[in-house]
């Protein structure tokens, strides 16, 4: 495709953006303790900007380091000494053409006291979710301080080179909890009316525009549809009113994103939601504006996203997640590869990291986010020297794909009849077909580079040391575990990867041993054909180490079918038709029915095979599940890395 409508230029007030494609503001923690920008964070954003974006909205950049201090490492612009090394960021986005707006935030009820020793501050004293400390009402006081704030920010943000800012007004934050029915219960000028609830950020936007003019571009960042089924929470419609009222206020665009606070789903999706899915709500505000429309659309490849700009849902396209996968996404599309387009797999160990962790954000299918500053230049170094791949699975894919791109030839060998290892597993489940395109991507990138592919072929130490190479990449993979419990040879125990693949298929009652994702997904593909299945798990929940919202999402399909649950309960041992338990609790024995038992109890290398290759050459990188069991991330990490430290 030729993609004319993502490379046309597009306006926003006086800011011309050389295409149509925007980089979403995300959470990175890159910034130091003070808020700081680091080298590392700048290398990070000068990465999608080389990538040829045509804008990049920042993350969350906080006005106020007294109040408003959501993590330890939020990035902000609340003291002049940040301006500094901000305007190293910006420099750096602009060498390639790429324009960059600030997105000014202030958490309100979503900081965190730990870190700021004093009481959130809310429109109203309503928490921001259960559990959460309550807020103090903000006097009139508070109201101006902090709008002053803002306004402070923003002029920060012009002296340090950006070409606009963005009011972060969604996601529960604090202009958005003005914006709210439930969070904002005020009577005064500041609550009740659109007008009234809107007087906060009209009152920062007048007060931009008197230190700036009216040329410096506002954007607003606001949720179209909180999504969020309590009374109080916006809904399209109370939105459409808002965007409107913003308009009249003189902003120059409105970002439009979903869900709330008690919502992130709606914002961050997990796998199984569709490209698309929420396309209805931006085409509703594209259609009541005179002003641009940003929109985000779960948007993986570049085809989805002209066909948005086609249809008239958005003018321009908000790129997230498949900036982390893949930050040369823009040029791969206009320079005809887009088919090398890793595209987001929406596994969410990039929001895990950040939320979950409190670590520095990664990709999973991209090892070099956010360590642009690490990995800065991959070596041309191979002079056409043979390097052998053990395993056509991700962590052997990535492996050949950075050995070639050093410019060794690369010698892979793959046991299957085809590339993919455990994804061609993993790609089973329902809402999986992602996986299988991240496959279909990483085969075709190693075979532009010219990797010679050997498949239908199990490497053995006589065939690699034939080649004689100067080093090995062994990428073997694992296998299920069977613990040695009786009654583990019986017919009718199998393992999920034979449910998965459709080798066997259980019938009558179904005891799934283990709750990890895969016997989770197992166990949703078991009940939607009618089975009755009782889950089993040692551990006092389902899902142990699993991602809340990714759990969260497995489990909605799961639980309206009603399994018997099982944690806090071992395997003792497999009969012909029952399973024996034992409580973890008290170690009293339970007895289900089971006509069928699978197992997905995880996987453990094929250490042998992979200790089979270190005698055929001195150097020997074992990696992904041949070194121990993991997933994705891990596998295509230590893939690149054992390439990018591979000697010559």
């Amino acid at each position: 495709m030729s993609y004319d409508k993502l490379f046309e230029k597009g306006r926003i007030g006086t800011l011309v953006l050389k295409n149509r494609g925007i980089m979403m503001p995300m959470a990175t923690d890159l910034a130091d303790k003070n808020g700081i920008v680091t080298p590392r964070q700048i290398r990070y954003y000068q990465e999608r900007a080389k990538g040829g974006i045509g804008m990049i909205i920042n993350e969350y950049t906080g006005v106020d380091d007294v109040d408003s201090i959501p993590s330890i490492h939020n990035l902000r612009i609340a003291r002049d000494y940040h301006i500094s090394e901000m305007e190293k960021l910006t420099d750096a986005v602009h060498l390639y053409g790429c324009k960059i707006a600030a997105q000014i935030h202030h958490g309100g009820a979503t900081s965190n006291p730990n870190f700021t020793g004093r009481q959130n501050l809310a429109p109203s004293a309503v928490p921001i979710a259960d559990g959460r400390p309550v807020p103090k009402e903000m006097t009139l006081e508070d109201i101006k301080r902090v709008e002053q704030k803002f306004i402070d920010a923003a002029v920060r943000c012009q002296k340090a080179g950006y070409d606009a800012v963005e009011l972060h007004g969604a996601h529960g934050y604090l202009i958005a909890q003005f914006f709210s029915k439930y969070y904002n219960r005020r009577t005064d000028a500041y609550g009740g009316s659109v007008e009234n609830r809107c007087r906060f950020i009209a009152e920062i936007i007048a007060g931009i525009r008197a230190k700036l003019g009216p040329r410096f571009p506002i954007i607003v960042r606001m949720c179209g549809d909180e999504m969020t089924p309590v009374d109080g929470f916006l809904t399209l419609e109370d939105g459409l009113e808002i965007a409107r009222y913003l308009e009249s206020c003189g902003v120059d665009a409105i970002n439009i994103s979903n869900g709330s606070a008690r919502n992130g789903d709606a914002n961050c999706e997990p796998f199984s939601y569709q490209s698309g899915w929420k396309k209805h709500v931006a085409k509703a505000y594209k259609e009541a504006l005179h002003i641009p429309v940003i929109a985000t659309n779960t948007i993986k490849d570049p085809d989805f996203a002209e066909s948005l700009l086609e249809e008239g849902v958005c003018d321009f396209v908000g790129l997230g997640r498949s900036q982390l996968a893949d930050p040369d996404f823009m040029n791969k599309a206009k320079t005809d590869h887009a088919d090398e387009i890793r595209k987001c797999i929406g596994c969410l160990y990039c929001r895990e990291r950040v939320l979950g962790q409190g670590l520095p954000i990664r990709c999973a299918i991209n090892a070099r986010t956010a360590r642009e500053d690490v990995f800065s230049h991959i070596r041309r170094d191979g002079a056409g020297k043979t390097a052998v791949v053990v395993g056509g699975g991700p962590a052997g894919m990535e492996a050949a794909r950075v050995l070639a791109l050093r410019q060794f030839h690369v010698v892979l060998f793959e046991k299957e009849t085809k590339l993919g290892g455990t994804l061609n597993v993993a790609d089973k489940p329902a809402f999986k077909d992602k996986l299988t395109r991240l496959s279909e991507t990483m085969e075709t990138q190693i075979r532009h580079l010219g990797v010679e592919v050997r498949l239908d072929t199990a490497a053995t130490p006589e065939l690699v040391s034939a080649l004689n190479p100067v080093g090995i990449v062994v990428a073997c993979g694992a296998e299920p575990v069977i613990p040695p419990l009786p009654g583990m040879q019986q017919n009718h125990v199998c393992t999920a990867e034979d449910v998965l693949t459709g080798k066997v298929n259980p019938t009558g009652q179904v005891a799934v041993i283990g709750s990890g994702l895969t016997g989770l997904e197992t166990s949703e593909m078991l009940l939607s054909r009618g089975l009755s299945v009782s889950i089993i798990e040692m551990a006092p929940e389902m899902g142990p180490g699993i991602f809340g919202a990714i759990r969260n999402d497995e489990l909605s399909r799961i639980l309206p079918h009603n399994p018997g649950v099982y944690t806090g309960h071992k395997l003792l041992s497999i009969e012909e038709k029952t399973v024996t338990l034992e409580k973890t609790d008290d170690h009293s024995t339970v007895v289900l029915p089971a006509d069928s038992v699978v197992l997905a109890l995880g996987v453990r290398p094929r250490s042998a095979l992979a200790e089979s290759f270190e005698s055929c050459c001195p150097q020997v990188h074992i990696v992904g599940d041949a070194r121990k069991g993991g997933r994705i991330a891990t596998a295509v990490r230590e893939g690149f890395e054992a390439a990018y430290v591979f000697e010559a």
